[in-house]
């Protein structure tokens, strides 16, 4: 996931990095204090998340906003701003959520959880290497199985399969169904997708 944080206050900028980091770890961030720097960074790459301060000087967060979605229309805006004045705006260009500083840590992770658009980690490579059998599921599988401190049969018998499908699963000799593979998701509480990173 590639988010961008821009807003003209660094203590802002540095407390919603410290909060992404917690609610999307694996993410790509790039952040910015000068909404123009801002602007030429998204000129030249895709952003899947930007979290945008309205009321900047040189640049306003609603112009960085229609740039991005004008390059990739699956992107998500999520406003963060002192002004409600701008929910208007900020609702005709279908922005994933409108944040009225100061913004809390929970009220962030339910923009996250809510995105208009929800981001897909998965690339071709990954999906090649889940259809080849050299995908990282099988070792993602057992070592999440150990970390919870379940043994073949008790996973298995959780999961409802047998313990020879376990084996293979681990083995990536085959690989779960997609029911299966919802529920192992949930057993380990953990989004479906994190299985094959």
């Amino acid at each position: 996931m590639k988010i961008i944080v821009c807003d003209d206050y660094l203590l802002n900028v540095t407390s919603l990095l410290r909060d992404i980091h917690r609610i999307v770890p694996d993410a790509e961030c790039h952040a910015f204090t000068d909404s123009a720097e801002a602007m030429e960074f998204i000129e030249t790459h895709d952003i899947d998340v930007a979290l945008l301060d309205i009321n900047m000087p040189t640049v306003s967060g609603l112009t960085l906003a229609r740039a991005i979605v004008g390059k990739n229309e699956k992107a998500n805006i999520i406003f963060v701003t002192g002004h409600p004045e701008y929910a208007l705006e900020a609702h005709e260009l279908f922005a994933s959520s409108f944040l009225l500083k100061p913004i809390t840590f929970d009220s962030l992770k339910k923009a996250f959880d809510n995105l208009r658009n929800p981001v897909n980690d998965l690339n071709d490579s990954t999906i090649s290497h889940f259809y080849n059998g050299t995908s990282n599921l099988g070792k993602n599988i057992r070592a999440m199985r150990v970390k919870k401190n379940l043994s073949v049969q008790e996973f298995s018998d959780k999961i409802g399969v047998t313990p020879q499908t376990v084996y293979r699963w681990e083995k990536n000799e085959r690989v779960p169904d997609v029911v299966n593979f919802m529920l192992i998701a949930d057993l380990f509480g953990i989004d479906a997708h994190e299985l094959l990173k």
